[in-house]
């Protein structure tokens, strides 16, 4: 088992790492509240809750809790004020009191949702997290931010809600589909990219075992808790995004318009992290911030990832339309985070229009690239 902790002084909490721990959910709940709670709701999918419902429900009933099951259809476009009323009403039904909990089970639209359903329930009751996604183990589940998308904005309505605990169990993983896999890998290269070179190395030897679930356990749970380390001490050094915090936005400026303009229906959250990313070193090796050396080690990790997506129909415009409407933006300007060199970034609010047409232009040239080879060699060879 790996521990880390997430120091906030009195809303400080661990995230606890362990392959096959999910069938001991219940048992974490009670080393974290006792004989409380009595009520708990846990929100989750459908494609989740086919695989690991019974199995959480079971644990925690074991532990004499009454659960109330919320089961959300899937996909990021049900991730909506629509969908968080119903949560609430479901809860509100059940009678839920402020010593209810709500156990987020899934990936990152569920931590989102589940999180800000307990924000605003009651004005605030606890909530864990229970991740089953790699972008949800080693990102969203950790650092509070919960929301839900305005037809306008992704993440535009939400708040800070930290949850008491995050349980992980490294072995749920293996039931990802290869997007699914490809899109957590977006909030771990951007991790490597903006905090941790040695990270960054370890990924360049390890991307294809990690990916493919051929590392041991051992390695697994090494592989999210460094992650979970990484977020954690940003987030331990700037809770509410006052400063530093805003580092972690690496590739999610351009990406979160990559998801609105194709309506959240076309690319993953990660894999439009990833796509970002690729604008992003674009204007910092463009201003001499990141050699070309280590530009093309970024790209190439990336690549490797076989992340891709159609981008034919995306304009330059309607992104930066889009970009214009981000929650980040302060002032009427655009913040970009730019990496400094593997391992750094800072928070840039000067980058000029220029600068960014210029930036999503290669960023799209590549993909278009992209996606026509690997087009190429699904016909050849008729994968």
């Amino acid at each position: 088992m790996e521990s880390v902790p997430v120091q906030l002084g009195d809303r400080s909490y661990d995230i606890r790492i362990e392959a096959g721990s999910l069938r001991h959910t219940g048992r974490f709940v009670t080393e974290l509240f006792g004989s409380n709670p009595r009520k708990v709701g846990v929100v989750t999918t459908r494609t989740v809750a086919e695989l690991y419902l019974d199995t959480v429900f079971d644990s925690l009933a074991h532990e004499g809790m009454e659960v109330i099951p919320v089961v959300l259809p899937d996909g990021e476009e049900h991730k909506t004020t629509a969908t968080w009323e119903s949560i609430l009403t479901r809860f509100i039904e059940a009678r839920f009191e402020r010593n209810s909990l709500i156990v987020a089970l899934g990936g990152g639209v569920v931590g989102d949702m589940a999180g800000f359903a307990a924000a605003t329930l009651l004005r605030g009751i606890p909530f864990i997290q229970v991740p089953t996604t790699i972008v949800a183990q080693v990102d969203s589940s950790v650092g509070g931010k919960v929301a839900v998308n305005h037809p306008l904005g992704k993440n535009l309505v939400g708040s800070f809600h930290q949850p008491r605990g995050v349980w992980i169990d490294t072995r749920v993983l293996t039931t990802l589909d290869h997007r699914e896999v490809i899109s957590g890998m977006g909030e771990v290269i951007k991790h490597a990219v903006i905090r941790d070179k040695t990270f960054f190395a370890f990924l360049e030897t390890n991307l294809e075992q990690i990916m493919g679930f051929h590392a041991p356990d051992p390695v697994m749970e090494r592989f999210i808790a460094w992650n979970c380390r990484i977020k954690a001490g940003v987030v331990s050094e700037d809770e509410r995004e006052g400063g530093v915090r805003a580092i972690l936005n690496y590739g999610h400026t351009v990406g979160h318009a990559l998801e609105s303009v194709t309506g959240y229906g076309r690319f993953k959250h990660g894999e439009a992290v990833l796509i970002g990313m690729l604008a992003a070193g674009s204007i910092a090796a463009a201003r001499s911030l990141l050699d070309e050396h280590e530009l093309e080690r970024q790209n190439a990790l990336i690549l490797r990832t076989g992340v891709r997506g159609r981008v034919d129909d995306i304009e330059t415009d309607s992104l930066m339309d889009a970009m214009r409407l981000d929650k980040k933006v302060q002032e009427g300007r655009i913040r970009f985070v730019l990496p400094e060199g593997i391992g750094r970034a800072s928070i840039y609010s000067d980058v000029t229009i220029a600068e960014m047409r210029e930036g999503i232009s290669r960023m799209l040239d590549i993909c278009r690239v992209q996606y026509q080879a690997e087009s190429l060699h699904e016909r050849r060879t008729g994968i």
